[in-house]
């Protein structure tokens, strides 16, 4: 399944790498191949091999969605801290750039950073409310999308009450963000104005489901049982291909499928056991051909390397 309907979407050879990785939430392959991971035991880690990592930074909290800027800067949104951080990865300094709220809304729950072709910060910030779990029960839209100037001097909300915004991602000519939203199990777009976004329409199918009896104050209790995890999904990672499919991890599922243009979604790969994709989080594409594939997770301490048959949609640090 592809954009072009010609090529089989698969990945092979999956291995760990970056062994002693904590929380490796968000993968980043730099422009010269580099492998980073978000890493909750400093800030960042670069992956040298299976077995070495190299700590960078000190970011506190837990560095979630990661992203490299035009000047090589690494920006990270810090789930729980609440702060989107700018991580000079030379001298490992960090500074701030936004802090704990934003027009009175608090950042606590900041999510994930993605940096466009004019050095511009989108942001997500999964809900407002204090109690993560109370959210995650009612299945409450309180999340927001901000963006951040690209001198980094003002930030403005583009997107108001969105059901748990998570990762997103740009298509190769920046016409729509494309926002998972973890706990509908679904991605939506929204077309780009310039410095604002258009309203949300959906794109793909629902990817997991959830009944309507499964909210509420009991749905700890159903959360808790493997099999209606596997059932609900919960979407969480997304990065695109080069022939346009929007590739999603499932971390309850243990799954990866990929959305064509046209909105079919098709499963690539599967591990209901999680002996090897366990809790996958998220996508990155590099190598000389764009064919080496790295899954990020919230469950172990490393990541996962494999061969995509299709190559990967080079992000702007990339191009």
């Amino acid at each position: 399944m592809s954009g072009t309907d010609e090529t089989t979407i698969a990945v092979t050879g999956l291995h760990p790498v970056g062994r002693g990785v904590q929380r490796p939430e968000h993968v980043v392959v730099a422009g010269d191949g580099r492998v980073f991971a978000s890493d909750k035991a400093s800030a960042v880690a670069e992956l040298v091999d299976e077995h070495t990592v190299r700590h960078i930074g000190r970011a506190g909290g837990e560095p979630n969605g990661i992203a490299l800027d035009g000047n090589g800067h690494f920006l990270i949104a810090n789930w729980g801290l609440g702060v989107l951080q700018d991580l000079d990865a030379a001298t490992g300094e960090i500074t701030a750039v936004l802090g704990d709220q934003l027009d009175g809304r608090p950042l606590r729950w900041l999510n994930f950073v993605l940096v466009d072709s004019v050095d511009a910060l989108w942001c997500s910030v999964s809900t407002m409310a204090d109690d993560l779990l109370d959210t995650i029960a009612r299945g409450t839209a309180g999340g927001f999308i901000f963006r951040v100037a690209p001198d980094r001097q003002s930030a403005r909300v583009v997107a108001d009450a969105v059901s748990f915004p998570n990762c997103m991602a740009l298509d190769r000519n920046e016409d729509y963000l494309y926002v998972v939203r973890t706990l509908a199990a679904d991605v939506v777009r929204f077309p780009i104005a310039g410095e604002t976004l258009g309203p949300q329409e959906p794109f793909g199918p629902a990817l997991g489901e959830r009944r309507p009896d499964e909210y509420g104050p009991d749905a700890g209790r159903h959360l808790g049982d493997p099999e209606v995890g596997k059932r609900w999904g919960m979407a969480d990672g997304c990065a695109f291909d080069a022939e346009g499919n929007l590739w999603v991890t499932l971390v309850l599922a243990n799954r990866i499928v990929a959305i064509s243009p046209d909105g079919r979604a098709t499963t690539v790969i599967e591990d209901p056991e999680g002996a090897l994709l366990n809790g996958p989080t998220s996508i990155a594409w590099g190598g000389h051909d764009m064919r080496d594939i790295y899954i990020g997770s919230i469950t172990v301490p490393y990541v996962l390397k494999g061969r995509s048959s299709v190559p990967g949609l080079p992000l702007i640090h990339q191009r």
